[in-house]
């Protein structure tokens, strides 16, 4: 982690739900729960932009994405993943992904990304899907978030 202790990344894990982390990426359920699911990946170095990563560690990255994404697709019985990379409050790479429902129209996934709806929490949710991603290897690294 960067020593940027002005970013709410850099400075710690402190409030985020982490189902997942290795040396280069986590992926945390986002604390609005707009939708069951919603998760960031997250990059563990101080950057704004996957560009900005080497290419390894966006390789990495994105294979990180990759799982999060297909393990809550399956399981919540989305159809697609919303993807939404902003950095406007907080400067430090990190995608949103909103699983949701094919029929949902445009603005119904605007109300999603904007946080006009909650799911309710559902910690059995967050056990299997930490689980899920607990088993699996990313790149040959191993999930540290065992014990969170």
């Amino acid at each position: 982690m960067s020593a940027d202790r002005a970013c709410v990344f850099c400075s710690g894990w402190t409030g985020l739900e982490i189902v997942y982390e290795d040396e280069t990426a986590a992926v945390a359920l986002h604390e609005d729960w707009a939708v069951r699911g919603h998760a960031m990946v997250i990059a563990r170095r101080h950057v704004e932009n996957i560009s900005d990563l080497n290419e390894r560690d966006a390789e990495h990255f994105g294979r990180v994405y990759r799982r999060a994404e297909r393990a809550l697709l399956e399981l919540t019985g989305a159809d697609r993943a919303v993807i939404l990379k902003l950095g406007i409050v907080t400067p430090h790479l990190h995608v949103h992904v909103y699983p949701v429902g094919a029929s949902l129209d445009r603005p119904a996934v605007m109300d999603i990304i904007g946080g006009r709806v909650r799911a309710d929490r559902d910690p059995e949710f967050v056990r299997v899907l930490r689980n899920r991603l607990e088993t699996s290897t990313m790149g040959g690294v191993r999930n540290r978030s065992r014990g969170r």
